[in-house]
């Protein structure tokens, strides 16, 4: 995960920053107010330690960072999870109505109890209570005033926060420019197809899974992990050697950085060029496109239409319906270049006795026969949760020829399978 700073600005009020992007916290009568959000902010507030009861929504705002209401969909599901407190999202209507219908498109759906069916579940009003205030919102004596672009807090009539005051001294997008100053452009054609892990944990762990693929002249990023400047210069690649992007499906977890790309677009005027299917790009459309009124203009859509071969430049890409508890669907891929084929789950439910039922052959165990690296979802702990099983991946291993990797789990370096290494780039 990336290292984050925590600054006190004064007596009652700390920041959390990383990659130009920050969160300040602020000690009041009635608990604790966090102002904003950022990808991974519950990681970072698990790790300094915070458990604020009050979330200030301010206006939606996005740089080459990121935007600061994406974090928030693992704020909940922390909660969900592992139990906490129901909080007063507290801002103007159209930003904390914004960022709750945003919510409600994929935190609200889960699977029912025999991990078969998607169901909607009332979650969001467990977690998210949504607080107006026009122009201030009161509870006991605390008051938050709100403004374009200021936010005011005053406890028992002093006042402990005033956004105009706490300023951050350099600009995202500036230090943004400086992260790519200091990576090498890379313009070599690949004839090997080659798989660079950026990120190999989840919306609770390390760097979420991310992965860039290599072929020819083609640089795919899928999943776009938070802060994309930051991450792919961790590894020594530079943001602007990125041809594509592919997204698997709509949990914030494999969407983090997408606000980021599609600023990125917009300011250097080279669109986007975006793989997914038709349902997962509608949903990014309707999410973003309030942030980003441009949308259209900065994004090319390549869709892909599982069951039916993509042909990219010198790429092949089939893809598969998983599993997932997503009404827009979740994709699986087998990426194919140079007579060789990786292999990547996505996120799905890989369970041969839920497939007994389903009877889905895209599901099973040969979908990735062809592979010779096959990078796998992989879940140490729950065998009856939502993802997959080491149990299960370890049987995959035993029926396909070639080599299975575990991700989106939490590193052990003592793991029953092998794991995709951050970090790391396979080549084919």
């Amino acid at each position: 995960m990336t290292h984050t700073s925590l600054t006190p600005l004064s007596t009652e009020a700390k920041r959390i920053a990383y990659g130009g992007m920050h969160v300040d916290l602020v000690k009041t009568s009635q608990g604790t107010v966090r102002i904003g959000s950022m990808p991974d902010i519950s990681k970072f507030l698990n790790f300094y330690g915070f458990r604020e009861e009050i979330v200030m929504v301010p206006d939606w705002q996005v740089s080459m960072a990121g935007d600061n209401h994406t974090g928030e969909e693992f704020v909940l599901w922390q909660a969900q999870v592992k139990g906490g407190l129901c909080k007063d999202y507290v801002g103007r209507p159209e930003n904390v109505n914004q960022m709750r219908h945003n919510l409600d498109e994929t935190f609200s759906y889960f699977f029912d109890s025999r991990r078969l069916a998607i169901v909607k579940k009332r979650w969001l009003s467990r977690w998210f209570a949504p607080c107006s205030a026009c122009p201030d919102w009161k509870k006991g004596a605390l008051q938050i005033q709100v403004a374009h672009n200021t936010i005011r807090v005053t406890d028992h009539g002093r006042i402990v926060y005033d956004s105009l005051e706490f300023r951050p001294a350099e600009d995202p997008d500036e230090q943004v420019e400086t992260v790519l100053a200091s990576v090498a452009r890379d313009a070599r054609s690949r004839q090997d197809l080659e798989i660079t892990a950026l990120g190999t944990g989840n919306g609770f762990v390390d760097t979420v899974s991310s992965c860039l693929v290599r072929f020819e002249k083609v640089v795919m990023l899928i999943d776009p992990c938070g802060y994309p400047a930051h991450n792919l210069a961790r590894h020594g690649v530079h943001w602007d050697d990125v041809t594509h992007i592919l997204i698997t499906h709509n949990h914030e977890d494999h969407t983090q950085g997408f606000s980021a790309c599609l600023n990125r677009a917009e300011k250097t005027a080279t669109p986007l060029r975006l793989i997914t299917a038709p349902g997962i790009y509608a949903l990014l459309r309707k999410q973003f496109l309030p942030l980003c009124p441009g949308f259209d203009s900065h994004v090319i859509f390549i869709p892909m239409v599982p069951g039916t071969p993509l042909s990219l430049d010198y790429l092949r890409i089939d893809s598969r319906w998983n599993h997932h508890f997503l009404p827009y669907g979740t994709l699986g891929l087998r990426i194919s270049a140079g007579g060789k084929t990786l292999g990547f789950s996505g996120d799905t439910k890989l369970d041969e006795t839920i497939n007994a039922i389903l009877k889905r052959d895209e599901l099973t165990p040969s979908w990735f026969s062809s592979c010779d690296l096959v990078f796998h979802e992989v879940d140490f702990d729950n065998p009856t949760g939502v993802h997959t099983h080491w149990k299960q991946v370890e049987k995959l291993q035993q029926v396909i020829s070639g080599r299975v990797l575990g991700y989106h789990t939490p590193f052990l370096a003592n793991a029953p399978l092998d794991l995709v290494r951050e970090g790391k780039t396979y080549s084919l």
